[in-house]
């Protein structure tokens, strides 16, 4: 992709990094060590699904993801949805063409989003075995990509005891098999059953296994706080999503009080990636991205100082 049609999605000149002690890592160093201090929490990372548009229209390129992004933000951690580009499931090649051009530009890839026909939770066990196969080549494209990370759906509808069980089967399966490719699978609240903390942190007790974690998504709850949501998932998250739709003038976002949710996490002793996935409608991805890292970064550097106050506003909303 050219600069010029870089720059159309979105100002490349906005970024704004804050600097200073308490600033965001955006950039990975394989090296480094956690230190658990508030210059290293937390790293940030751009989610694919916030190009949805472009990329389902043409006007993005999936070959040109790791450099619009990098070029258009300054973030070089990214994710993936398999969703946009289940015409590559077995295409190593690409994948590898993928994966340099990725280390050309010096960024890394941590995570892939899955969806599937078959789903991981079916009451029928042959379901959740076509479910583990079908994961199969992207547990691979993740492999090849260099990411840690599969995230899957337990979203399946019925008795929430009995799909339970059948969450845990699925999930202890497919987690034996990810072990082979050194990854470890994620359950996002996405739908279901998964959209209830409690439910899916007692999946997550039940399942016991080191390489299965969960993805608190700041906006997936739907008749559930989501604030207690993401409490109850924290225990077992190995990578949070920044969902962010739309902003205020004062640059926090309408929906959800990040200052809580971050809070939250850092309570938890959360440390790893938080992944931005803007949906906002009518703006552009870019500039949606950059204005969430700059609210991420403000509320880290809130945190640091001790100094954080709910907005008011979100607060009475997701009451």
């Amino acid at each position: 992709m050219k600069r010029r049609d870089i720059l159309r999605l979105g100002a490349a000149s906005s970024v704004v990094l804050l600097m200073g002690p308490s600033r965001l890592l955006a950039d990975h160093d394989p090296g480094q060590e956690k230190t658990g201090d508030t210059t290293e929490w937390l790293k940030v990372a751009v989610q694919q699904y916030s190009f949805n548009k472009q990329l389902r229209s043409g006007e993005l390129k999936m070959e040109d993801y790791p450099q619009t992004v990098v070029d258009g933000t300054g973030i070089k951690a990214l994710e993936y949805f398999n969703g946009h580009m289940e015409d590559k499931a077995k295409d190593e090649a690409f994948f590898k063409r993928l994966r340099k051009r990725c280390d050309e530009l010096g960024a890394i890839n941590t995570m892939m989003l899955c969806r599937s026909k078959n789903a991981i939770d079916s009451p029928e066990p042959e379901v959740r075995n076509r479910a583990i196969e079908g994961y199969r080549p992207w547990l691979t494209a993740t492999r090849i990509l260099g990411g840690q990370f599969v995230r899957v759906d337990t979203r399946h509808a019925g008795d929430a005891d009995e799909q339970k069980k059948h969450a845990v089967a699925g999930l202890q399966a497919l987690c034996t098999v990810a072990r082979e490719y050194e990854l470890t699978i994620l359950v996002e609240n996405h739908g279901n059953h998964s959209g209830n903390g409690a439910w899916l942190a007692d999946v997550m007790s039940k399942v016991g296994l080191e390489n299965c974690g969960t993805l608190p998504d700041f906006q997936n709850f739907k008749e559930y706080d989501p604030y207690q949501g993401v409490a109850e998932m924290m225990p077992w998250a190995k990578v949070l999503c920044a969902k962010s739709k739309s902003f205020d003038k004062d640059g926090n976002e309408e929906n959800v009080d990040y200052r809580k949710m971050l809070k939250i996490a850092k309570d938890a002793g959360f440390q790893g990636y938080v992944g931005i996935e803007f949906e906002g409608h009518g703006v552009n991805p870019i500039d949606g991205i950059i204005a969430t890292r700059k609210l991420i970064e403000k509320v880290v550097q809130e945190l640091a100082q001790g100094s954080v106050k709910p907005a008011v506003k979100n607060r009475e909303k997701n009451r």
